[in-house]
């Protein structure tokens, strides 16, 4: 509750969930920081051989920032002078540890530019539209690298359970939520600077014994980039979830402009 409490979120933000989700990946983190090392690594690892390719070294944006733990960001302040981090909430915790670095800055921003909106829509309003526009918006100086980590396969779950909440078939709110992904896709590819994008690709379900329950597209079943490394993750083994089965991730990682 004290978390909850401390952490930074706009109204229109926390109306839809976006608090309290923050609060939930901190938790579930602190319970699975083992498990989760490998997951953390490769993303890291993963964003500095992206950062290493670009040319210019004046400002890199890194979109979804969470815990920061899957972040390089002592790396990426000695590489870059600006190492800008947006995400829609920030926990306590996080700015604290940003502070490490003077220039590192944590920007309370919404990549998908639907939140507000949607904060006013009611069922039988027209959906707002999600365009690749919105990240361009996030800073008047454009970027000499973007780091899209861990973020994609999130951005329309919560606007999905709110309109569906709201009285929208699942059908309706899968077709809103395929716009979202879309949009983030698109607004990466149409940045001119190197782009670094991990994301959830499928959902796997296994039992005890390891056998899999159940494979599902973590992005309803957008088309993500040819990857060029791919992991799993241990997102929450099980008695996280369910007494019977776990749930792991396929991570898959694509450079975007290279």
């Amino acid at each position: 509750m004290l978390v909850w409490v401390g952490t930074q979120a706009s109204k229109p933000a926390r109306q839809l969930g976006y608090a309290r989700a923050a609060v939930s990946l901190w938790s579930r983190r602190r319970r699975w920081t083992r498990e989760w090392a490998e997951h953390e690594a490769n993303t890291r690892d993963f964003a500095l051989k992206t950062a290493d390719a670009c040319r210019h070294l004046d400002t890199v944006w890194l979109l979804g920032g969470g815990t920061l733990s899957d972040l390089p960001l002592a790396e990426l302040s000695g590489l870059f002078k600006r190492v800008l981090v947006f995400d829609i909430a920030w926990l306590p915790q996080a700015r604290a540890l940003a502070r490490r670095w003077p220039n590192v800055e944590l920007r309370l921003a919404d990549v998908s530019g639907v939140v507000l909106p949607l904060s006013e829509w009611r069922l039988g309003m027209p959906l707002p539209i999600p365009t690749a526009e919105a990240m361009k918006e996030l800073d008047p100086v454009p970027p000499d690298c973007v780091l899209s980590l861990n973020l994609l396969s999130q951005l329309p779950l919560l606007p999905m359970e709110y309109v569906q909440r709201q009285g929208m078939t699942m059908q309706s709110a899968e077709t809103f939520g395929r716009a979202i992904l879309q949009a983030h896709l698109q607004g990466l590819q149409d940045f001119t600077c190197p782009v670094g994008l991990t994301a959830d690709a499928r959902r796997i379900w296994r039992s005890r014994a390891g056998e899999i329950v159940l494979s599902e597209s973590a992005v309803l079943g957008v088309k993500l980039p040819a990857p060029e490394k791919t992991w799993h993750w241990p997102v929450a083994p099980r008695g996280e979830i369910d007494n019977e089965t776990g749930l792991e991730i396929t991570v898959e990682a694509s450079r975007l402009n290279a």
